[in-house]
């Protein structure tokens, strides 16, 4: 439906790029527990100390529920071991953090800027991040570890990333959330018809400076 909202997308675009793809990878993360001494008691913790805020830089990423364990033991936790505000939190539209809880039957997609690419900004990347328990909440003897299992699913790195017809650069990447929280989009996808192997380049580059 939302394919029908942009002028000049070419009809089935994104839908044959990942029909055909091979570049489909998961990565089972492992999330260490965090020191005491790092973190806050709180409730203004910093809202990104277990991954920063981030986009993914490819198409669509598919998305279990997150899972707590005992560091030591490998069990998993009950909710009430766990700081009720750990986990995935996401930027809307709005520009407001919000606390995503994936249920246990349930899979999440989450869009990556290729896709806002493609469509002009007419469907956006969605910025993210991971924030780990506080000091003092949930079971106060147990190093709490967490687990997810993203799918990235992305074209070839030859992908060209072309805008629809009669768009403009400027619509594609101003239409993005949180551009306060991630590298400008328009300082990585440099070029229309760009690569994708060359904007992903590009996305690590900027990355690592900005993180640095």
């Amino acid at each position: 439906e939302k394919a029908k909202k942009v002028v000049g997308y070419r009809k089935d675009l994104l839908f044959d790029a990942m029909k055909h793809t091979e570049k489909a990878k998961g990565r089972l993360l492992y999330y260490y527990p965090i020191d005491k001494d790092q973190t806050a008691t709180t409730t203004q913790a910093k809202e990104d100390n277990w991954i920063g805020w981030h986009n993914d830089s490819g198409f669509l990423t598919s998305l279990a529920g997150d899972l707590f364990l005992d560091d030591e033991t490998g069990q998993p936790l009950s909710s009430d071991q766990i700081d009720p505000e750990a986990g995935l939190y996401v930027t809307n539209r709005s520009g407001e953090s919000i606390h995503v809880k994936i249920p246990d039957d349930c899979m999440a997609v989450q869009i990556g800027e290729c896709v806002q690419i493609l469509t002009g900004g007419v469907v956006v990347a969605t910025p993210h991040c991971v924030r780990g328990p506080r000091a003092g909440f949930g079971a106060s003897d147990v190093k709490v570890a967490r687990i997810s299992c993203p799918c990235f699913i992305d074209s070839k790195p030859s992908f060209p990333l072309t805008l629809p017809d009669g768009c403009t650069s400027e619509n594609a990447c101003q239409a993005g959330v949180g551009r306060d929280k991630v590298p400008l989009l328009e300082e990585r996808w440099v070029e229309n018809g760009m690569t994708f192997g060359s904007f992903l380049q590009k996305s690590f580059e900027k990355y690592y400076d900005w993180s640095s």
